[in-house]
């Protein structure tokens, strides 16, 4: 759906970025914090998640919503299951400590494996990197979204130490280069969708971002306004039924028994432009574990949120 945002300086942000790489990762944990506080309400879990993925395509940061955020912060679940197989050879999610500290010694996000290129890098060659891996970041998203987020997780990773070693002529490879570029490509993916006001850096001259018209402003016009609404809640009278449908492996790795499941919903969440017109619609199915809902993106799809303004 999104085309390739020429518009988006992605020089200048990476340079911004790891000026302040604490302030891209911190957003994990500000997320997390917004999905804890709504947690306790099933419609309010529903509409925040799904207006996720409506605003900005951003189907990234609605995991914060989702089961794979009951155990751990969100960002310790991605680095555990899809970055470190990748910075650490030998690393397998749930291997033991002492094995793991050991193995971490020779990572590639070691100084060894820095070439003088990346010593020296002052942000340019990042969002080079970043530049580069935005069409494949959108075509995965024009494919299903985020709903397989494990095949997104994999195949934007692995292109990504592809695309990195090819820029940079070495094997380095961290956690914050992978959150860097990803996160550059989620924003980049959004304003595509939103469209972009012009941004001026520091010196009040240098333009960091130019002013663009985005798909949703070409379809809905420069003013518009998605609104996200839950218009029914409908109970899951066969519960039993319902948990044995859900995969143990992918509940283990969220640190979740199925036994711990009390309860589960079915939130009807309509789409709409400020008018009334309707967009789209989802059924974003939900648990409830302790006092808290999380939606089940296992049984939940959010393909045609993608696609609205098609």
């Amino acid at each position: 759906m999104a085309k390739d945002n020429k518009k988006f300086n992605y020089g200048l942000y990476a340079v911004s970025v790891f000026a302040a790489v604490a302030v891209i990762l911190v957003l994990i944990t500000t997320f997390t914090f917004k999905s804890k506080y709504v947690a306790f309400d099933a419609e309010k879990v529903a509409v925040n998640f799904t207006d996720t993925v409506v605003q900005r395509g951003d189907g990234y940061n609605a995991y914060k919503f989702t089961l794979a955020s009951k155990n751990e912060k969100y960002g310790d679940f991605v680095r555990r299951q899809f970055m470190y197989p990748l910075i650490y050879p030998g690393y397998e999610a749930g291997m033991d400590k002492k094995a793991f500290e050991e193995i971490k010694k020779n990572g590639f996000d070691s100084e060894e494996h820095k070439s003088d290129v990346t010593k020296n890098d002052n942000g340019k060659l990042a969002g080079e990197v970043a530049n580069k891996m935005y069409p494949y970041y959108a075509k995965l998203m024009q494919n299903d979204g985020w709903d397989d987020y494990s095949s997104v997780y994999t195949n934007y990773f692995n292109k990504l130490a592809e695309v990195r070693k090819e820029v940079f002529g070495d094997n380095y490879m961290s956690d914050e280069v992978m959150f860097t570029a990803l996160e550059a490509n989620v924003a980049a993916y959004g304003n595509s969708l939103t469209g972009t006001k012009k941004k001026l850096a520091a010196d009040k001259k240098t333009v960091i971002q130019e002013e663009s018209t985005g798909l949703y402003q070409t379809a809905f016009g420069k003013d518009y306004k998605i609104v996200t609404k839950a218009m029914n809640v409908e109970k899951i009278s066969d519960l039993k039924a319902y948990k044995a449908l859900l995969s143990a492996e992918d509940l283990e790795k969220y640190g979740v028994s199925a036994d711990e499941i009390s309860e589960a919903v079915k939130v009807l969440v309509d789409i709409t432009l400020a008018d009334g017109t309707v967009l789209s619609s989802a059924e974003i199915y939900e648990v409830k574990i302790g006092n808290t809902w999380y939606v089940d993106h296992l049984s939940t799809n959010t393909k045609a949120l993608y696609t609205i303004a098609q």
